[in-house]
This record gives structure tokens, sequence and C-alpha cells, in this order.
């Protein structure tokens, strides 16, 4: 359907911000480049934690309402009438929607105000299709309104069922969460995973030159990658503890390309200091997404020691080879060949996984 004609296509999430990535950004711009006319309705703000972390990038946490062109997409944002911890409502979401007349309605994530919202538009006869899609996991459902879910599947639920003319989970993991969780019937479910930008996550032979100049990172050095949030979360300290089982590895570079808060760097700092590896590690604040790709350009290796994002897809595809957890409960599992997989939350795991891909002819 997508191909056959042009289409207004909106997309609706409580927080945007582009010049990090995301899913919602690069399908909304997938969207646009197949000629329908794409709109993302969103919030006056960046979302806390992220805006907290990238705050040299994003400047700003509120933003003026109106319309703009953010990284070549167009953009409502909306005025915030309140914020809650992991959720906003949006003033006049509803009126918004109608008066743009849209052929497709696209809601990220569905335990949100607005998915409820635009269920309820949609249910009293609003003209659109309805899809709303969910990444959510068991492992990374940690905010406290994972406590509401009981009441979420005994009230909204049955009412976005009705109303969604698709329910698409973003993996596996998801749609098990989905049907588990909000009490959304497997069979209901899509499963679409997520994809990279080709056009713009490549290998680059020059990129790579210059950031390992820019860096102090000569072609003999061996550098992993790891990118994203430097929280808790991500168990830093598991990758740090596998660099000290190749303590003896001279060669051997680690770059930590991204931010986190104040507390968490800094316990991360000592970790790393306290086991003698500060000389093994480069830290990095976080880039512009269509800049990431040059610093996975002058890498060998990507690894993430715990959760996983679509930088693992990213890094791929600019030619990667890329180490995770086994863990079952990540969506961005891949059947491709150039991923390894090591135990679980194990140092010594992951250390004897980096140890196989010393070899180039393995990467």
């Amino acid at each position: 359907m997508l191909n056959q004609e042009k289409m207004n296509i909106i997309h609706v999430t409580d927080y945007f911000e582009p010049q990090l990535g995301y899913q919602e950004t690069f399908l909304a711009r997938e969207h646009a480049k197949m000629g329908h006319n794409v709109i993302v309705v969103t919030s006056d703000r960046y979302e806390p934690r992220i805006y907290k972390a990238n705050k040299d990038l994003l400047k700003s946490r509120g933003q003026k309402s109106g319309f703009y062109i953010e990284e070549g997409i167009k953009v409502w944002r909306l005025k915030t009438l309140f914020e809650l911890p992991h959720a906003i409502w949006m003033r006049s979401l509803e009126k918004k929607i109608l008066e743009l007349e849209p052929d497709i309605v696209i809601v990220h994530r569905i335990i949100k105000f607005e998915t409820i919202r635009i269920a309820a538009l949609k249910n009293k006869g609003a003209d659109f299709k309805l899809i709303c899609d969910d990444h959510m996991t068991f492992d990374n459902s940690r905010s406290p309104l994972r406590l509401l879910y009981p009441l979420f599947r005994w009230t909204f639920s049955r009412g976005i069922q009705k109303a969604a003319n698709a329910i698409v989970a973003v993996g596996e993991p998801s749609q098990r969460f989905m049907h588990k969780r909000y009490g959304i019937p497997t069979d209901r479910i899509t499963v679409i995973s997520m994809g990279a930008d080709s056009d713009l996550f490549r290998f680059d032979i020059d990129a790579r030159r210059d950031i390992r100049n820019m860096l102090g990172i000569a072609e003999s050095n061996l550098m992993l990658i790891y990118t994203g949030k430097i929280v808790p979360s991500k168990k830093l300290e598991i990758l740090v503890d596998a660099v000290k089982h190749l303590a003896n590895i001279d060669n051997l570079i680690v770059l930590l390309l991204g931010n986190g808060p104040d507390y968490y760097t800094k316990q991360l700092r000592e970790y790393i200091q306290i086991r003698n590896l500060s000389s093994k590690f480069i830290w990095h604040d976080t880039v512009h997404n269509n800049s990431l790709y040059k610093y996975y350009s002058a890498a060998d290796i990507a690894v993430w020691p715990y959760g996983a994002s679509i930088s693992q897809l990213e890094a791929m595809s600019c030619g990667l080879p890329i180490i995770f957890s086994d863990n079952g409960n990540i969506n961005e599992m891949t059947y491709v060949d150039n991923q390894i997989k090591y135990e679980k939350e194990d140092p010594a795991s992951l250390a004897l996984t980096i140890n196989i891909l010393l070899n180039p002819m393995k990467r």
C-alpha cells in the first residue's frame, strides 16, 4: 500500500530528537523518500533523560511550539499541558490530527497518553488507518509506569485493539512482552524488526583515517567502540572487566562514545582507574547521528556488553563485526554473519569473544 499511492502519513511520538536518530526519525524519513507527505507530531520538549545526557548537542530542552523542518523532516510541535515521569500531555493533539487529514497515523509506543487519545478519536469515527508500534521488552521495562500494566490491560488496551488497523512489535521479544503485559493476542501483533539507513551508515576509509588521527589512534591499534548512553543499565563495568582480562594486549583501545549522568561517568572512570586501565579507554561525547558512521568506520569491532539498540544495526551497516549479549530479550537480534554473542554478564566470556576477533581474518 505504501508504494502504490502518495499519502498523508502522520507519525506521533511524545518526544522527538532527530539529531540522535531513533526509529521514528528513520521511519519518517524513509516514508518521505517514498514520495509521501510525512509529518511528525510531537511535544515542545525533549525527553528528560535523553536531554540530560546530550545537553551539548540538544542545547535547550524546551522547544517552541509550531511547524518546523528538523533534519529534513516536517515536524509539528504542540504545546505541553502537563508532564509526568515518562508521560506527557500535548495540547490539542486530536484537533491537529484531524486538521492534517492523514491517511495513516503511526503512533510510537502503546502505553502513552497520545496512543489512548488517538485510538479514542478513531473509535469515534475519524477516517484514517491507525498503526501502533512498540519496542518494549521485559529487560527494558524499568519505568514506574509498569505498575499500571494490569490497569491498562483491563481498560485502554481493548479500545486500542479495536481502533488499530495494525499493531506492530519491533522484534519478537516485544511481541511476547505486548502479549503478556498489554493483553494483546499474538495473532494481532505483526513483528517488523528495525533496520539501518545503509545510505548514511556505510564504511568510509577517509573518515577512518581522519577520526583515528583526531583521537591519536594508530592504524596498528585494534579499536573497540561502544556507542550509546553511559548509564548504569548498560552495565559498562562488564566491558571494563573484560578489557582487564586482555590487559596484556598492548594495542587494544576502547572508545566510549556517548554521554551520561555525572555521578555514573565519575563512578565508571574511577572503576577504570582502579583497574589501571585508563590508558585503554578514550571518552568522547555524543555526536550527531549523521556523523556516527565516521566513528564506526574508524573502529575494528563494536561491542555492547548489555542490552541493545538500533546502534548495533548501524554498526553492522558500516561493515563492523559486533559483539553483544546472548540475552533472549533483545529486539535487535540479527541473522547475518557479522555478529558474535557472549554469555550474558560474564566478563571472561566477553574477553574470550573479543580475543577471537583479534584475528583479522575472523573480523
